[in-house]
């Protein structure tokens, strides 16, 4: 890491700052004294839990980790995949494999979650030395513990390792000039684990009423489930999805109502960020992908028509599928001043040409701008069950157990007992079978570029995909160049680059 300016005053003005902004936490809401200065801050649970809740902060808002807009990290996981494409031409650098060291949009996260990570590390230990109930302490410690744990992992999976600091004492005495090296590739991981499990051990199983929102077992879980199979630790992977098993989420009846406002905090979520269409930064994904002309029932949304889902993608799904009501490849509209419907399909609709439109979160009634009130789903149980059928065909082929868990992701979607018997004929092909479920349970959530990493298919993919510029050492993004430049040759840059 270049330097460390971290102390006292300027981790506590940060605090405030992050906690005077609107959030799409509506359930969140930190609560705020008068004034919170250094010589009363943390004396007490009310001052701690609003400290807790800023960790939150870098995944929401405009240029949060999982919000839409197009350089955070959930839209450059999925531009990168072969599941979600892009009509503007500001960001083809990405969709086509056309980066390099100096694009921005790809170096600019490493340095801003190293310092995520170093501001859970010194909130952890102002958390220890806060006077309040030691359930609660422990309970807001693992909180954070659990953020850190995940800023970690969207290092390792973009960059690699990185160095990052876990000790406090180091990060309280800025006059230090701190250069590390990145960690090992088996002490990064380590790290990443231990946070992870030591924090599921300690968080509660549910958040009831305004808590909604805060990280849980489960999350702490899913994440976990998440670096054990880009490890391919896939016994370590099954234990790991067999405890989320025990908390009790189910599949929902409709795959669309999963991510409808109407179904909020349902039981398939593990863990969801709340927004709010009215104030505060609210889910703006319909308006990214509604293109003019769709009917949709609300005409106050607003439509910018930024991101499809490639034709080559969409037809790997099956005739019948329900998970077809949430990604649109044909629909009638009535153009301006005329009396009958159209059709409008790839082959005549201009925005339909390059793809089919992702409605992955259904309109929300009441939105009146580019924000929806729909919460946005991170993780959920139904990428779980597949995650275990994953982990169990990769020990033990496909057995029963393994198939019964995709069986019953596909009977949700109107597709029972209809794995085709070469799709189970032996570990590899159901591996595959598995992969193409994932995509088409999973699209446009995130997960699927390190799905096709995993699997050795990233590269391959995009070449099918006509982007023959894609090269392997591109399974990891570049770190910035003004980096490793301060670094003075401590930090290297990554292979390729």
């Amino acid at each position: 890491m270049k330097r460390f300016w971290h102390n006292k005053l300027v981790y506590i003005l940060m605090c405030i700052l992050v906690l005077g902004t609107s959030s799409c936490l509506k359930n969140l809401d930190p609560i705020i004294k008068d004034k919170i200065i250094p010589d009363n801050y943390f004396k007490n649970e009310d001052d701690a839990r609003a400290a807790v809740t800023a960790i939150y902060n870098p995944m929401l808002g405009q240029g949060g980790i999982f919000n839409c807009w197009i350089e955070t990290y959930l839209m450059l996981s999925n531009l990168t995949a072969d599941d979600m494409g892009i009509r503007r031409s500001d960001l083809e650098v990405v969709e086509k494999f056309m980066w390099n060291s100096t694009t921005n949009a790809l170096t600019k996260h490493y340095p801003d979650w190293i310092k995520h990570v170093s501001r859970a590390t010194l909130l952890m230990d102002d958390l220890q030395r806060t006077t309040m109930n030691e359930r609660r302490k422990k309970e807001l410690i693992a909180e954070v513990q659990c953020a850190r744990g995940q800023y970690m992992f969207f290092l390792y999976d973009f960059y690699g390792t990185a160095g990052v600091v876990t000790d406090p004492a180091i990060l309280r005495n800025p006059e230090n000039e701190v250069i590390l090296e990145r960690m090992s590739k088996g002490n990064f991981v380590n790290l990443i684990e231990k946070d992870l499990k030591e924090s599921a051990a300690v968080l509660p199983e549910r958040y009831a009423g305004p808590d909604f929102g805060r990280f849980t077992k489960g999350t702490a879980y899913a994440i976990l489930v998440k670096l054990y199979l880009q490890e391919k630790r896939w016994n370590d992977a099954e234990n790991a999805c067999r405890e989320i098993l025990k908390l009790g989420y189910s599949l929902q009846p409709s795959y669309a109502s999963v991510f409808s406002v109407e179904n909020e905090k349902n039981n398939e979520i593990i863990w969801a960020i709340p927004c709010l269409s009215e104030g505060g930064d609210g889910n703006t994904w319909m308006t990214h992908v509604a293109p003019p002309n769709y009917p949709l029932k609300n005409t106050l949304i607003q439509r910018w028509n930024v991101h499809n889902t490639p034709w080559r993608f969409y037809d790997k799904y099956e005739k019948g599928d329900d998970r077809l009501k949430s990604l649109i490849g044909a629909f009638k509209y009535l153009p301006a001043g005329a009396i009958d419907s159209v059709l409008a399909t790839r082959n005549n609709y201009e925005h339909l040409k390059n793809g089919a439109i992702p409605f992955k979160y259904p309109e929300d009634p009441k939105q009146t701008s580019e924000r929806a009130g729909n919460d946005k789903v991170i993780y959920r149980y139904s990428d779980v069950l597949l995650e275990l059928a994953e982990a169990i065909n990769e020990q033990n082929g496909p057995n029963a157990e393994a198939i019964g868990y995709v069986e019953q992701i596909r009977k949700r979607v109107g597709l029972p007992n209809s794995i085709p018997a070469s799709a189970i004929a032996g570990k590899e092909a159901f591996r595959d079978f598995i992969l193409d479920e994932r995509g088409r349970e999973l699209f446009c959530e995130g997960h699927r570029r390190r799905d096709l990493i995993r699997h050795g298919r990233f590269i391959s993919t995009a070449h099918e995909e006509g982007y023959t510029t894609a090269q392997p050492y591109m399974v990891l993004f570049p770190l910035p160049q003004n980096i490793i430049d301060e670094s003075k040759g401590k930090i290297k840059q990554n292979s390729g680059y």
